[in-house]
């Protein structure tokens, strides 16, 4: 494959060719005009290049040579590109730049540049005139329509169905159910390409119970063309016998309305891929008139496609387990009991089986070559025809049609998935960084961000399943994606020569490769980077490389790859400094440094104007940022977490009105806005209103005049923040001058996570102490108040409609927890409750109030009261839904009567020495008790605990166990030790 087209460089080229700002380039370039005429025309016929390079042998070279040069004409007209950013930089700097004694050197620097635009135009042309030629067809690519030759039916033969019974019985009730009065209701089977959907179907179609429980039923293979006309003909053409083809458009619904009328009816739409919704509106109107009960029984690859049609009951199709793949290959490739076969071909069907992964249509086409196969001799020729089946197009002929589906745009991006290593997980930030990096995000509204384009773009691929969802983290609150085995062979293959995986058994990277990965590597990159030919790299990125050290030698090799747009040297600089060749790799969108020891970014990094994303993830020594960041006017994400020793942000900061991303801003302890120091204020924060996800700030004790740093520094404006963290470090200065400084930092009403530490105002800030708090900041999910030392009383956060935890942690001088009124509601989404470290805490009312007016916390499961010394009885509302309890360190607790708990299942009480009465009423669903440390404890109410099963008991009284000891016939864990005796 000479890999995907190359359309999005073209498109790039003719936007700078045709910009204002090249006119005075072009001045000096007297071919320009025809170049970009040659572009145009070349741009349409790239599709028709792509699609006839396996059955004319000229296409091939053809299109290697016109990527080739494609790419140098690329890095050409982005030179200019980047000297026009550095003039705007320079302009911004110095009074009169664009004099004319500038203006003349500008056109000197230019001139070689223009003597290289020349030669390859001259390539360029010759390509032109190969078109003729090979006699390619201009074709519209907007809007390009693929003609499928796929066709499918209702026959199937159930031998042919293996491990699907399951779902067979599941769809086959859905639809022949009686209980919904829907007139047209829908059920829908997805899943990738091959896994078998349309199989299914057909079985289920062809099942007794379905023929008998609809009157109609039609099968129509929909595909790529959703015309609403063509699929009626293609449902009167079951239903009725009159010549469809000759009516016109009311004759064909009049036809329609007449035939279906009151019927119970089945239309099974295979393989729908249509993703606009006015035509499924346009024809679910027309098959409105069926009766009750009537379905819709729709096969697609895109859960986009099923939520444009509001699909009611959807069945995800899973690939086949191992045995059921054998069972299905066996019975394809043997023709007798696999026991009897050759040895070497049963052994080589295992590889095979294997090899497909659970996808029943490879299955089937590697049993069919491996059938009547019973020599020997014959095993070479199917190991063979397997490894030429993994290149060739009837291998993956399902994969491939999911591949030639996709739009231009979407085509380069799958393409470029390759460079991550079989079954990495895929994080979708980085993902559509390094697409951005490479130009294959473009928006024609400016006022669109192109990583929300680029966003779209990885939703598409989610929703065609070429990506699969990964669930990680503690609590499964974080996302990753992964490309199915075979789906990134598929994008292997796409890519073909252009990109390259290098592990240790490689010797060098060719001629040809534009994008490489590192994977792997435990060893030196000497070998590799020594013959490496390849001087045109694009990409360099790093996957798991354990011990793979940064040697000198990687310093001439990199610093000659002067067309690199995204390099990746995470965990790779064993040196403790960042080389400062890597300023003059001026194409640069994308660098990655995270996990590195260097204290200080060199000031040449700073000439990267065309850098778009830098990340310093976890680089724990650096100190300070390049004095010159502000010159980085490109950059969109600035990933700093975990840089723990960052004294300050540089002056000029603000100037990067691009940015997205900046995960912690640390105030500087100079005086902010004093240029001659480079230090940065919070008056930087100002124009930063792109600042999506989240922001740390820190040090926030180092501000000075904090009325007016803060007040300009408003974070009023910056809706796309998500998470707002705010900290201040120790300090000796007044509460008020906190107070001034919190109260200056309101965020925006979008705002979902806010977390303060070491807030040392005698007071919270006006906008968080408000009676409207709901309407300010609506939409907070997540509340943390850590180390407030100062603050008595807590904002009202019980009438936060959305908010799901509130954490309290250090605040010595809070004294209750709720102040609670009738007129206001009452945390009706919390789920989560966390009291740490309350040192005065000493009741969880304002006033104590009788039973019935005592509050509800409809949603609340857990609720953890840690360190609360001077809480000595605790008595909580009503909590329906608390399922844990945790009461650790409260020295004075003496009593604790909780309330009916009815789902209640985890209850933890330990290290309270002078708790002395617990009273527990009905919970019926309790399965988890400890009590330890808890020594003065006699007096102890339990009721039947009929799910209890683990019981632990530490240093509690004897009188304890024996009053629990009958109390569960379920428990399955007993742990006691040392107990003490009654006296």
């Amino acid at each position: 494959m000479s890999g995907p087209v190359p359309f999005s460089t073209v498109e790039n080229i003719l936007t700078t060719l045709r910009s204002s700002a090249f006119q005075e380039f072009g001045i000096l370039f007297e071919g320009s005009k025809m170049l970009e005429e040659n572009l145009a025309t070349i741009k349409g016929v790239l599709v028709d290049a792509k699609e006839n390079q396996g059955q004319n042998h000229e296409v091939p070279p053809w299109m290697w040579s016109l990527t080739y040069f494609l790419y140098e004409l690329e890095d050409v007209v982005d030179e200019f590109a980047t000297h026009q950013l550095q003039r705007r930089v320079v302009a911004r700097q110095v009074s009169g730049f664009f004099s004319s004694s500038n203006r003349i050197a500008f056109r000197f620097k230019m001139n070689r540049t223009c003597h290289r635009l020349k030669d390859i135009a001259e390539e360029v042309d010759k390509i032109m005139k190969k078109i003729d030629v090979v006699k390619f067809i201009q074709r519209n690519i907007t809007h390009r329509e693929v003609e499928s030759s796929r066709a499918t039916h209702s026959l199937v033969s159930a031998s042919e169905i293996v491990g699907r019974e399951e779902e067979k019985e599941k769809i086959i009730n859905s639809l022949v159910s009686s209980d919904s009065q829907e007139i047209l209701s829908m059920v829908a089977i997805l899943g990738l390409g091959g896994v078998g959907k349309t199989t299914l179907a057909q079985l289920v179609y062809n099942d007794k119970r379905v023929v008998q429980s609809f009157e109609l039923r039609t099968w129509v293979c929909v595909s790529v063309n959703f015309h609403v006309e063509p699929l009626v003909k293609e449902i009167l053409k079951v239903v009725c016998e009159e010549d469809v083809e000759r009516l016109e458009w009311n004759g064909l619904k009049n036809l329609l309305h007449e035939e279906l009328s009151q019927k119970r009816c089945l239309f099974v739409l295979d393989d729908v891929r249509n993703e606009n919704p006015e035509k499924w509106y346009q024809l679910k109107t027309l098959l409105m008139v069926v009766g009750k009960g009537s379905k819709i029984l729709v096969t697609s690859r895109s859960a986009m496609v099923v939520s444009i049609m509001a699909i009611d009951s959807r069945f995800c199709l899973k690939e086949l387990q191992k045995n059921q793949a054998w069972d299905l290959f066996s019975r394809i490739a043997f023709t007798e009991k696999p026991e009897k076969a050759h040895p070497h071909l049963v052994e080589l069907g295992n590889v095979i089986v294997n090899i497909c992964r659970g996808i029943p249509l490879l299955i089937k086409i590697s049993g069919a070559a491996l059938r009547l196969k019973t020599k020997e001799s014959q095993c070479l020729s199917i190991q063979n025809l397997m490894s030429s089946a993994r290149r060739n197009h009837d291998f993956f002929r399902v994969l491939w049609l999911s591949y030639d589906d996709l739009p231009i745009h979407l085509k380069q991006c799958f393409a470029y998935c390759a460079l991550f290593p079989e079954n990495y997980k895929i994080d979708k930030k980085l993902l559509v960084q390094l697409w951005m990096a490479q130009g294959y995000i473009e928006s024609s509204d400016s006022n669109v961000h192109l990583e929300d384009v680029g966003n779209q773009y990885f939703e598409d691929l989610l929703s065609r399943s070429l990506f699969e969802e990964v669930i990680e983290g503690v609590n499964d609150n974080i996302k990753r994606y992964k490309m199915h085995d075979l789906v990134h062979d598929l994008a292997l293959a796409v890519m073909g020569t252009r990109a390259k995986i290098l592990t240790d058994e490689m010797e060098n990277i060719p001629r040809g490769v534009y994008h490489v990965s590192l994977f792997g590597f435990s060893g030196t990159l000497r070998p590799i980077i020594c013959t490496s030919i390849a001087k045109s790299l694009r990409t360099c990125l790093v996957f798991a490389c354990h011990d793979c050290k940064y040697e000198p030698v990687m310093d001439a090799w990199i610093s000659s790859l002067k067309s690199l747009r995204a390099l990746d040297l995470k965990k790779m600089l064993g040196v403790k400094r960042v080389p400062k060749y890597l300023g003059k790799l001026s194409h640069l969108r994308f660098l990655d440094l995270s996990y590195n020891d260097f204290a200080v970014l060199p000031n040449a990094i700073t000439r990267l104007k065309n850098l778009q994303t830098l990340k310093l993830v976890h680089c724990r020594n650096l100190k300070k940022f390049p004095k010159n960041t502000r010159e980085l006017i490109s950059l969109r994400h600035l990933e700093n977490d975990g840089c723990l020793n960052l004294t300050y942000m540089p002056f000029g900061i603000g100037d990067l009105t691009l940015l997205q991303s900046l995960s912690i801003f640390v105030v500087g302890n100079g005086r902010g806005h004093s240029q001659e120091k480079k230090i940065g204020s919070l008056i930087e924060l100002k124009s930063l209103n792109n600042l999506r996800g989240e922001l740390h700030i820190t040090n926030l004790e180092n501000v000075r005049d904090g009325a007016l740093d803060t007040k300009e520094g408003s974070l009023k404006g910056k809706q796309y923040l998500k998470s707002l963290s705010l900290e201040w470090g120790p300090s000796e200065q007044e509460a008020k001058d906190d107070e001034l400084v919190m109260e200056s930092l309101q965020p925006h009403p979008n705002l979902k996570k806010l977390y303060v530490k070491g807030y040392g105002g005698g007071r919270f800030p006006g906008w968080l102490m408000s009676d409207e708090l709901c309407l300010l900041l609506p939409n907070l999910l997540h509340i943390r108040l850590e180390g407030c030392k100062r603050s008595q009383f807590l904002p009202s956060f019980a009438q936060l409609p959305f908010l799901r935890s509130l954490e309290f942690t250090g605040l010595d001088e809070v004294k209750y927890v709720m102040d609670y009124s009738s007129e206001i509601p009452f945390f009706p989404s919390l789920e989560r409750l966390q009291l740490n470290y309350l040192c005065k805490l000493s009741r969880f009312w304002r006033t104590e109030l009788p039973a019935e007016r005592r509050p509800l916390f409809p949603r609340l499961f857990q609720l953890v009261i840690e360190y609360c010394d001077c809480l000595t009885s605790l008595t909580l509302p009503s909590l329906p839904c608390l399922s844990e309890l945790e009461i650790t360190c409260c020295d004075n607790l003496t009593s604790l009567p909780l309330p009916p708990l009815p789902c209640l299942s985890k209850l933890h009480i330990s290290q309270c020495p002078n708790l002395a009465s617990l009273e527990l009423h009905s919970s019926p669903h309790l399965y988890y008790l400890c009590i330890k440390v808890c020594p003065y404890l006699t007096s102890l109410k339990v009721p039947l605990l009929p799910h209890l099963e683990v019981l632990d008991l530490c240093r509690v009284r004897e009188e304890v166990w024996q009053q629990l000891m009958f109390v569960s016939s379920s428990l399955k864990s007993l742990s006691i030790w040392q107990l003490y005796k009654t006296r």
